[in-house]
């Protein structure tokens, strides 16, 4: 890699992290009525209960909405990739689609998904920082995402590291075969499409405003199109390493969710006032 690329690999890495950042800060600000009175005594004492909710998090991963998406998935995946159809749209995205716009356009979102096992202790510091001014809103919002990111990253890269090894597709860039051939590569499930969309779908399930949802959601497939763009990787590694990220901060959040009381009544500001809002879970 020349010296030129390097500076523009570190220069779109540096832009990725700021934009990620604010995307995290200003679409979960208004998710403080999710965590009233705070630091509460399960807070507090969050090391205590990590093992508890990873375990909670692994089963609400396997109820029968989340096996039955991730095995629709699965068999897409398969026929996508043991069949030409991998292969076909990989030449066609080449041919027709990729150009200077699309390589500019995803530069970004390839570098936020090549941090992969960085986020580790990026989520770690994210919660050391919100533990210590967890008083404050910025605080808990920095906290409980790092937190939930964390819990995703452990779940679903357990699940990437196996697969992608387990199924053993390979890449386009080097013409290999997109077919499963267990244990023959290393590029079965793509950890760009995995590790890059956890940040922005664990932001959009801590907010309420659709707009902010729908904009992080889609923000959360652009990693892994990137992988498609540069040619690394096929359609159906790309939609696997998504799906287990979707599933796996899905259950993240079903495990927080579960654990708030069944009736709240919180406030929080809304224009030159404030809004009471009540919540009952049933």
């Amino acid at each position: 890699m020349t010296q030129l690329q390097e500076y523009i690999w570190s220069s779109h890495l540096r832009v990725a992290l700021i934009i990620l950042g604010w995307f995290v800060v200003t679409s979960s600000l208004n998710a403080a009525e999710l965590f009233p009175g705070h630091p509460t005594a399960y807070e507090k004492n969050w090391s205590k209960n990590f093992i508890q909710d990873i375990k909670s998090d692994v089963s609400n991963y396997v109820e029968n909405d989340n096996l039955i998406l991730f095995g629709d998935t699965f068999l897409a995946a398969g026929v996508l990739a043991n069949t030409g159809f991998d292969r076909a749209f990989a030449q066609h995205w080449q041919t027709d689609i990729r150009g200077n716009a699309s390589d500019n356009f995803f530069a970004i979102p390839k570098a936020i998904g090549g941090l992969s096992y960085y986020y580790a202790p990026i989520y770690l510091s994210t919660m050391a920082f919100g533990h210590l001014r967890e008083h404050t809103l910025m605080g808990n919002v920095m906290y409980h995402f790092g937190y939930r990111s964390l819990r995703t990253f452990m779940i679903g890269g357990l699940q990437q590291v196996i697969l992608t090894n387990l199924l053993g597709s390979g890449r386009p860039c080097r013409n290999d075969d997109s077919k499963w051939q267990p244990f023959q590569y290393e590029t079965a499930v793509s950890g760009h499409a995995f590790y890059g969309a956890i940040p922005f779908l664990t932001a959009a399930m801590m907010t309420d405003n659709t707009g902010a949802q729908f904009s992080l959601y889609f923000l959360s497939t652009l990693p892994g199109i990137s992988r498609l763009n540069s040619n690394s990787h096929y359609l159906s590694q790309v939609l696997l390493g998504w799906t287990i990220a979707f599933l796996s901060a899905r259950s993240v959040y079903q495990t927080d969710m579960d654990r708030q009381p069944a009736f709240q009544v919180s406030a929080y500001p809304k224009n030159d006032g404030a809004m009471l809002a009540a919540r009952l879970k049933f």
